[in-house]
């Protein structure tokens, strides 16, 4: 649902492919996230229906349902790329919980989904993609300890702002991990990183190299910054 800023909210799920290709199924837990780090969130999905025998009277509906990935191509536009990303996400499965963390640390984020009687899926990203990221994670002191609720903004050498938010939650029955990713596309550095707390107090970086984890700790600024490993 798009926000128009009024008071009303418009269905954008028909043109965009996402309600088309999500018709039959049913989602539990669901976010968005830059799996590519193309700088757009995409969208995932863990999919599952509630009657195991729901096949006797929806014939194209089935118990088992393989997730959806829905990238995003810009412009309100996103496309279900789940056939191109590997047997592993296709496959079908009873999923309910839904999360997201880089547990390689590659710099890229992976997804752990868990299953109505059976193991969770750990399902990590191997996309191969060339595109360079920027993580932070937040360290509250008159704000809460993790710095949730502080708003993150990042400064691209061409001029665009990105911003995200430190939060719980929002995803059915999960928690996804709180460090910030940012996508850059093929953008080497950012111009510039400022974070407002809740408490009020910010405080903003300089030009930063791309392809790092950053810690930035409420007034102190940056305390840390460790290279992301794996080939890029």
């Amino acid at each position: 649902y798009h926000n128009e800023g009024n008071g009303l909210f418009i269905d954008e799920a028909p043109r965009s492919e996402v309600g088309s290709t999500s018709l039959l199924t049913l989602a539990f837990g669901c976010f968005f996230f830059d799996y590519d780090l193309d700088g757009r969130p995409d969208i995932f999905a863990a999919n599952g229906h509630v009657a195991d025998d729901i096949e006797r009277v929806q014939a194209r509906v089935t118990y088992a349902q393989p997730p959806h990935l829905f990238r995003n191509l810009g412009g309100g536009r996103f496309e279900d790329v789940v056939p191109d990303v590997g047997p592993a996400l296709a496959e079908p499965m009873v999923a309910r919980g839904a999360a997201y963390a880089d547990f390689d640390r590659d710099g890229d984020l992976d997804v752990l989904v868990t299953v109505n009687n059976g193991p969770a899926r750990l399902l990590r990203n191997d996309g191969g993609s060339a595109n360079n990221v920027l993580r932070v994670r937040t360290a509250g002191v008159a704000s809460n300890r993790d710095g949730i609720g502080a708003r993150v903004e990042v400064t691209l050498p061409d001029g665009r702002a990105s911003w995200q938010r430190v939060k719980t939650g929002s995803s059915y029955a999960s928690q996804s991990e709180l460090a910030l990713t940012f996508g850059l596309g093929a953008a080497t550095a950012v111009e510039g990183v400022r974070v407002t707390w809740p408490s009020g107090q910010v405080d903003t970086l300089g030009r930063t190299d791309a392809n790092r984890l950053l810690t930035i700790r409420e007034g102190e600024g940056l305390v840390a910054s460790e290279p992301i490993g794996g080939e890029r």
